[in-house]
């Protein structure tokens, strides 16, 4: 079996997640407000907005501390002459092999909050489908995205 991807992503992408998903996830908040706005908050309502409330509470705080850190822990690539190796995933190990072959083309990617930590997300598209390897630093995904050209170039001329 092929050894594991070596490459680990920016520790700063730790918090740009912690960011994204305090700002992202505000909308579960919603929920019990407009259950409490439909049938009010007396008796069993009060109830079941209390514990929805708490338990989405819960959620938004894990999604915050503990799940960016798990992901960034859990998060390896590789790029070799014949293959980009990807392995991610905390509950659910996913691990993908892409055939420079087969590759398209190669984009780097930058929102308002990567750009604001100077990091960078590669994205790799197939005829079927489009992986990304996130929050690089910009100049680290610049090298990637040349160093994945340059190899998918590679390959095709040996086909």
């Amino acid at each position: 079996m092929k050894q594991t991807p070596f490459h680990k992503l920016t520790p700063r992408a730790i918090r740009v997640w912690q960011l994204g998903n305090a700002v992202g996830n505000l909308f579960f908040f919603g929920i019990p407000a407009v259950y409490a706005a439909i049938f009010g908050m007396e008796g069993f309502h009060f109830w079941v907005v209390s514990v929805t409330s708490g338990i989405i509470f819960t959620l938004w705080v894990l999604s915050i501390v503990l799940f960016p850190y798990l992901s960034w822990k859990n998060w390896r690539y590789a790029v070799d002459e014949k293959e980009i190796d990807l392995k991610r995933g905390v509950i659910v190990k996913t691990r993908t092999l892409i055939p420079l072959s087969r590759v398209q083309h190669v984009d780097t990617r930058q929102g308002p909050l990567l750009r604001w930590y100077n990091l960078a997300s590669v994205t790799i598209s197939t005829a079927a489908t489009t992986h990304e390897i996130p929050a690089l630093d910009a100049q680290i995904a610049d090298r990637v995205r040349n160093q994945i050209s340059t190899y998918a170039r590679l390959a095709e001329e040996d086909v």
